[in-house]
């Protein structure tokens, strides 16, 4: 018997049905540009706020690992609503969306199952959204792909060092990582007030630089610098943990420097300079070693 998680933002955070959802998500890749023409990708850092808000950064990504022949997803996201040392997997065989189900890469999963960073517990999943949120776009991209869900929290330096050699051992050249992350959540609501909100132009240039501090280490893959920057700024950025894991894993040289692909603020959508979260897409090519 087949065990799926069901999934719980449909309605909400994407469309409903299965004939809105394919259209919503497929009017959204259609809309994302032009394809990508660097080669193959090692990775993704894609945002997991509701389609309305960053639906448009995220298909910039999704679009260019469109047929790309990827039969592994590893999906890195935040654990928003518990906080615990390492990763927590689920042990399900898919996850259920309107658009069908996904599959779990259950022998990937076997493979992490005995390290003390990895714990099967299923309470992080119950209502977090950002591995949720990725699934549709997958489902049209890569809808032959597998997923190896890991949702991750507090992780040191060290620990994510050693992550890494857990997922050297997922990688290979059929295997994508989708590392889920939003950056800058600013205002009062997110007890982030790192300069006034005196007018949507200042809010906006001070974001930029703000989110772009961090994104330049991030396509670097300056793990170290990424966590001091961080640290130094209070920065509210969600994915930190998985975006730090994925740049451990790539610090051998097994992908490129990144390409920002896009970026924009729920400001730029909605007006309100007093709230406001970042979105970005990233990409990075596999290295040729």
């Amino acid at each position: 018997m087949t065990r799926v998680k069901q999934g719980h933002l449909a309605g909400t955070w994407y469309a409903g049905t299965a004939a809105l959802l394919r259209r919503q998500v497929d009017e959204l890749l259609a809309q994302a540009g032009e394809p990508w023409h660097g080669g193959p990708l090692a990775g993704i850092v894609v945002p997991h706020a509701g389609y309305q808000y960053s639906g448009a950064t995220a298909a910039r990504a999704y679009r260019s690992v469109a047929g790309g022949g990827y039969r592994r997803i590893v999906l890195l996201a935040p654990s928003h609503y518990l906080r615990y040392r390492g990763a927590a997997v689920l042990d399900v065989d898919a996850f259920l969306t309107p658009l069908g189900e996904v599959m779990v890469d259950r022998a990937a999963l076997d493979t992490l199952a005995a390290d003390p960073l990895v714990a099967a517990d299923h309470r992080p999943f119950e209502q977090e959204h950002s591995l949720e949120i990725q699934l549709p776009l997958l489902q049209r991209v890569l809808p032959d792909a597998a997923v190896v869900p890991l949702l991750l929290s507090d992780l040191s330096v060290e620990e994510a060092q050693r992550f890494a050699g857990l997922l050297r051992r997922l990688a290979g050249p059929q295997s994508l990582f989708v590392v889920s992350s939003d950056f800058t959540h600013y205002g009062e609501r997110f007890d982030y007030l790192p300069f006034p909100p005196t007018g949507p132009d200042s809010v906006r240039a001070h974001l930029r630089e703000l989110d772009m501090g961090a994104i330049e280490r991030v396509l670097a893959g300056d793990l170290l610098g990424f966590r001091r920057y961080v640290a130094e700024t209070g920065a509210t950025i969600c994915g930190q943990m998985p975006i730090a894991a994925f740049l451990a894993w790539a610090a051998d040289g097994a992908a490129l420097p990144g390409t920002l692909l896009g970026y924009t603020t729920s400001l730029d959508l909605t007006g309100d300079f007093e709230h406001s979260v970042s979105y970005a897409a990233l990409a990075f090519a596999r290295a040729s070693i």
